[in-house]
């Protein structure tokens, strides 16, 4: 139907007037002008991702810092200034949270009487009021 509509057009339109339908508009003209500017693109995820550009620390500089904060945990644990301290541990396929002389029931078979202290081996956080430890799954 275009086409038959252009044709229809042209036969009506003679001479220089019709020549000059056919020929191309200037590159400034064109609607599809690759030479924008670029305040005039709009700011969509194809121009700029939708997420903010992380900025990685300096693998120098955060090396000395985990330096200076270890010694710091260690001389307020060689000191005894930790406060009261709490652990996450893993027993009986569970995660308990236990501070010094907690009770903990266990529905199970476990080989130690009532009063008896347990070992708990797989510790995953050890924190106080100053620091946290997190384990990565366990504490060593």
């Amino acid at each position: 139907m275009a086409v038959s509509c252009c044709g229809r057009l042209l036969r009506s339109v003679r001479g220089a007037a019709a020549v000059s339908l056919l020929r191309p508009l200037p590159r400034c003209l064109s609607s599809q002008s690759s030479s924008l500017q670029p305040s005039y693109v709009p700011k969509t995820s194809l121009s700029e991702p939708p997420w903010p550009e992380i900025k990685l620390p300096d693998p120098i500089v955060e090396t000395e810092e985990h330096k200076e904060l270890v010694q710091k945990v260690n001389s307020l644990i060689a000191a005894g200034q930790h406060g009261r301290l709490f652990a996450v541990v893993h027993f009986a396929s569970k995660q308990w949270k236990v501070t010094n002389e907690d009770l903990v029931l266990i529905n199970g078979i476990v080989d130690a009487e009532c009063g008896d202290r347990i070992r708990l081996e797989k510790v995953l956080l050890l924190g106080s009021d100053n620091f946290t430890l997190v384990g990565r799954p366990l504490l060593g």
